[in-house]
């Protein structure tokens, strides 16, 4: 027979959890479960340029420049001023996200990821390369040990120019998409608004440099290109490295370009010009015109560090006003475009790596030598021994190098592990590290990848509580127990009338208010009723 009993609030309870769902795919299999992958570019004629808007339809965007602007809107446009918004309440300066001008995109398959992808679960391989996520959002090569012993902190990295973004200017002749008609051939800029790439927002002035792509590692990066100019950020004190302070200056340069005369040519330097106001004097009163603005004086004659070219090799050297201190190699290449230099101070010792291997050192002797010098890219004080050549990736850290440290940053080109990037509640995952464009590019030919990460799905368990009070469910309707085995009989057997016969559970059904049977519990073996005390059979399901 069946007891009906409707339920209290206090008898149900929902709880939500989540469950992790493996999927594995193929690039062949990828589509046919509603996923794909893009190569998508950062367009490269004005937006309007008489036949060269033809990408802005929906038909012709081959290039998927669309899809571009959409990530870079989303997910990359201003993330350091922005972060709040891009990444909530992460800690910013451990989340890196630079798009340079080719994307690569994966498209998950929705219905796969739930309601995100779970962190730390996804892995990608091709070939002999194999991508994780970092549980951050990056996507890494396993090829390298996270870590800041492996990767020096960001908190030390004090100036960084790429150049980011560096892509957007490549042709001089588009600003913002539109096409300019008297453009200038060189970059310029005041100071205002211009910032290096790090953390701590460095302004920057930029006098008559070019930008353009340059091969580095295997892959196209936006690179400087100098010829009688020269970029300068003004003096701080976070640049004044004395004898008790560690530092190391790091930069890709140009081999093709290194000067075999006896010229120097300042690569970068903290020394020879500052900033200052002139004082009004009798001969120079207030209300002269340009009495009171800033100009460019000598500065002091100490000086933390300059890096120039003289006779084929590279010279680091610092100075304390008495002594000076210095350490040179031959740095050339018949074999690499471009060479990645350290040069670094360690404790007492100066130091100049070429491609990740020491080839010089020397004792520094110099005590003070801090000034308030502007730092100078490209030239010394802004005025004389112009550098010709091209340099990218310069990076100033307020302490020295590991050997680990100096090899990792001259792999990965820019001190980091990344590769690209993984949106876990989209689905997406990018590829933005222009060594690593072959990866799911369909422009690449074939792709052979595999891929393996576990989808978060919301589940709801769902619990009643069916309680039996010991005066009910004491007889039943079976009709094994009727004498005439009907249950319509109502004499009972014999064994049926004792006190010590008992009805059986089974079976517990679940209804709604029309009756309708929703769930059906089936017990793994049937339950004694008890007249003496209450019962409650708990009835769990998941929807």
């Amino acid at each position: 027979m069946s007891i009906f009993k409707k339920f209290s609030k206090s008898d149900i309870s929902i709880t939500p959890f989540t469950a992790h769902k493996q999927n594995t795919l193929t690039s062949s299999s990828l589509s046919s479960k509603g996923g794909n992958y893009y190569s998508s570019s950062f367009p490269s004629q004005a937006f309007r340029n008489g036949s060269g808007f033809e990408w802005a339809s929906l038909d012709n965007d081959t290039n998927q420049h669309k899809k571009y602007f959409q990530l870079d809107h989303l997910f990359y446009k201003d993330s350091k001023f922005n972060y709040i918004n891009k990444f909530n309440t992460i800690e910013y300066s451990n989340h890196y996200r630079v798009l340079h001008d080719k994307i690569n995109i994966l498209s998950l398959p929705y219905k796969s990821i739930g309601s995100e992808i779970k962190l730390g679960s996804f892995t990608l391989t091709t070939g002999s390369i194999s991508l994780k996520d970092d549980h951050k959002g990056h996507l890494y090569d396993t090829q390298f040990d996270l870590g800041d012993e492996n990767f020096k902190n960001e908190n030390f990295r004090i100036f960084n120019l790429g150049p980011e973004g560096g892509h957007k200017a490549y042709n001089l002749n588009v600003k913002d998409g539109n096409e300019l008609i008297n453009f200038n051939s060189t970059y310029s800029s005041n100071k205002v608004g211009i910032l290096d790439d790090s953390f701590l927002f460095n302004k920057l002035t930029y006098q008559n440099v070019t930008f353009s792509p340059h091969n580095i590692g295997g892959g196209d990066y936006p690179v400087i290109n100098f010829d009688k100019s020269y970029i300068t950020t003004p003096h701080h004190s976070k640049y004044n490295f004395n004898s008790d302070n560690n530092f190391a200056i790091s930069f890709f340069i140009s081999s093709s370009e290194i000067p075999d005369n006896t010229l120097k040519k300042y690569i970068i330097s903290k020394s020879t010009t500052k900033k200052s106001i002139l004082t009004p004097n009798i001969f120079t009163p207030t209300n002269t015109t340009g009495s009171s603005q800033i100009t460019n004086v000598e500065s002091e004659p100490q000086y933390p560090f300059e890096i120039y070219y003289q006779s084929q090799s590279i010279h680091f050297s610092r100075f304390d006003g008495t002594t000076i201190s210095s350490v040179s190699t031959i740095a050339t290449s018949s074999n690499i475009d471009m060479l990645h230099i350290i040069c670094q101070k360690s404790e007492s010792n100066l130091e100049l790596y070429v491609n990740g291997n020491k080839l010089a050192t020397s004792t520094d002797n110099t005590t003070l030598t801090q000034n308030t010098a502007d730092l100078f890219i490209g030239n010394k004080g802004g005025e004389t021994n112009y550098y010709t050549g091209s340099l990218a990736q310069i990076m100033i850290f307020d302490d020295n190098l590991s050997q680990i440290q100096i090899n990792n940053l001259s792999q990965s080109i820019d001190n980091k592990p990344y590769v690209g990037n993984i949106f876990y509640s989209n689905g997406l995952a990018t590829i933005t590290k222009p060594n690593y464009q072959k990866i799911i590019n369909p422009g690449e030919g074939d792709q052979n990848f595999s891929l393996q990460y576990q989808g978060t799905h919301l589940i709801y368990e769902n619990e009643y509580q069916c309680m039996i009070e010991q005066h009910e469910y004491d007889y039943t309707m079976n009709p094994t127990v009727r004498k005439t085995r009907s249950q319509y009989g109502e004499e009972l057997a014999d064994f049926a009338t004792g006190s010590y016969f008992r009805p059986y559970v089974t079976t517990i059904g679940l209804y709604n208010e029309d009756q309708e049977l929703l769930a059906v519990g089936k017990l793994g073996q049937a339950i004694r009723m008890n007249d003496e005390t209450d019962m409650t059979f708990v009835v769990r399901y998941d929807t």
